[in-house]
């Protein structure tokens, strides 16, 4: 099998691939910034100054969001995205079950299975913003 025969039948996996490159990126970054508090407390401490509570707070921040499952970022951050991210998975299902319907692409099932996932997708976020536990101001 060719290399654009198989990515002309496999194309739509570029969605998670990317979804799971860009999770990666986000939890290296995540880490990188950690450490990088970690080595400014190192410093005021082998300094003999007292870190500021800022540093700290935002070090408890971190473990916190670690013990979560969160990435380092503000949840509040993630909550503003959710209803974006519900309105664009259940769009791209609809254009992807429509293209499906009208068999401009030719396999109307491979249409209708991308359909399915991110139609699935959709409805994680809606409950992850419905029922997601997270603290409201």
């Amino acid at each position: 099998m060719e290399f654009t025969e198989l990515f002309s039948r496999f194309w739509w996996l570029l969605f998670p691939l990317i979804f799971f490159i860009s999770a990666g990126w986000n939890s290296f970054m995540s880490y990188k910034r950690t450490k990088a508090k970690v080595e400014l407390l190192k410093t005021y401490a082998q300094s003999g100054n007292t870190p500021p509570p800022e540093l700290i707070a935002a070090l408890d921040k971190d473990e916190q969001h670690s013990r979560h499952g969160t990435s380092g970022g503000d949840a509040d951050d993630m909550a503003a995205w959710t209803p974006f991210l519900v309105v664009l998975f259940a769009g791209l299902s609809a254009v992807f079950a429509f293209v499906g319907y009208q068999e401009w692409l030719g396999d109307a099932n491979s249409m209708y299975f991308v359909a399915m996932i991110l139609g699935v997708l959709a409805i994680a976020f809606l409950f992850s913003s419905l029922f997601g536990g997270r603290r409201r101001k």
